[in-house]
């Protein structure tokens, strides 16, 4: 079986395009891989958790009658933020404790919070 004359050229550009597009595709990320699939979902499972944490810390803080200062990068005002996140952050079931990551990520939002 013989091809015709100008399928050669047209396979080649086909082949050679088909390369460029795959280079091009995974060096500028439209690729989603399942590691980055898995971290994003990692990341949204810890800011929601530090979201509903530093929603019932900012308000337990607004409930007091003498609330303390948690703006700022002082130790002090750093205490209590973290001591307020380690509190209301709650630990999921089959853990004993809350995850480092949602309790520092409850903290920070605490400082932005308020």
């Amino acid at each position: 079986m013989t091809l015709p004359k100008m399928t050669s050229p047209f396979l080649l550009g086909a082949g050679t395009g088909a390369f460029v597009l795959a280079v091009l595709a995974f060096s500028n990320n439209w690729v989603v891989s399942a590691n980055t699939n898995q971290s994003e979902v990692q990341d949204a499972r810890i800011n929601a958790q530090a979201s509903i944490c530093a929603a019932r810390a900012v308000d337990h803080v607004k409930k007091m009658a003498n609330a303390p200062d948690l703006q700022g990068y002082q130790s002090e005002a750093r205490a209590v933020r973290e001591g307020l996140a380690k509190d209301f952050a709650t630990a999921l079931p089959g853990a004993s404790e809350p995850e480092s990551g949602v309790v520092s990520a409850c903290a920070q939002m605490l400082n932005r919070d308020l």
